[in-house]
């Protein structure tokens, strides 16, 4: 019996393990943990995940430890490590709303609009779009089960329980930040290129035209010009997207 309550003792104490890394990775990457997800559908996620993940995980060989400290130590590293995974795929995901806001701008489309993914007021009509479709992309591109992956072939790079490198962490998420902050101007600079065209059109014409209100004449034309270009660059935004989504998951593989 006592054999039994030690490896019941472990087995519970492996999961939690497995649980404060993939749980807490979960419920901040992009697609497992929207807002307009119900709280308690992010935690049977994060459950059912952890479940998946732990036979695959190598913490059987770790030791329950013998006081608080230690324990809520490994748990620490643990929420620490998916705490990375998470937010900075999710900054890798902010792209798309980077992207999307300057797009907006660049159109015309100033006026802010509820966001339909995270729950919060000021965004543009095209940053809803992008980022909605991002989402539906993700699981049709399957990034969902690299997401997965990178979980699983984490405990590679950062062993169970174990130290990590704190500065090398911050790197890696201001390498994240300026990728994300570099890939949304890529995706906008089309629509920069054709707003700075209209506008420069808009000035000459205003120089031999003073009387004609250029402004209202010509916004029609840089909003037509704009949804035409949009849906001429879509499919290559989303694919650029995946491209960096995937390399940033299949990092994690050694």
């Amino acid at each position: 019996m006592e054999a039994l309550q030690l490896f019941a003792v472990h087995q519970v104490f492996a999961f939690m393990l497995v649980l404060a890394r993939a749980g807490t990775a979960v419920i901040l990457l992009p697609g497992f943990g929207e807002r307009i997800i119900p709280p308690q559908v992010r935690l049977v996620l994060a459950l059912a995940i952890s479940f998946v993940i732990l036979p695959l995980a190598p913490v059987s060989d770790i030791p329950v430890p013998d006081n608080a400290g230690a324990f809520f130590a490994a748990l620490g590293t643990e929420f620490v490590i998916g705490a990375f995974m998470g937010a900075a795929t999710r900054i890798l995901f902010a792209a798309l709303h980077i992207g999307g806001q300057i797009i907006g701008q660049s159109m015309g489309l100033s006026a802010l609009v509820p966001d339909n993914a995270t729950g919060f007021d000021g965004s543009t009509a095209t940053t809803n779009l992008l980022v909605m479709t991002g989402l539906v992309f993700i699981f049709a591109a399957d990034l969902h089960v690299l997401m997965i992956g990178a979980m699983i072939s984490s405990y590679g790079l950062f062993p169970p329980a174990e130290a990590f490198d704190v500065a090398g962490l911050s790197e890696d998420v201001a390498h994240v930040m300026s990728r994300a902050f570099m890939l949304g101007v890529q995706f906008a600079s089309p629509f920069l290129v054709l707003a700075f065209l209209f506008n420069l059109g808009l000035g000459l014409t205003n120089r031999l035209m003073q009387a004609l209100p250029v402004f209202f004449v010509g916004m029609p034309f840089l909003l037509a010009g704009g949804y035409v270009v949009l849906l001429a660059t879509t499919g290559a935004i989303l694919l650029a997207f995946a491209h960096a989504m995937s390399a940033w998951l299949n990092s994690f593989a050694v």
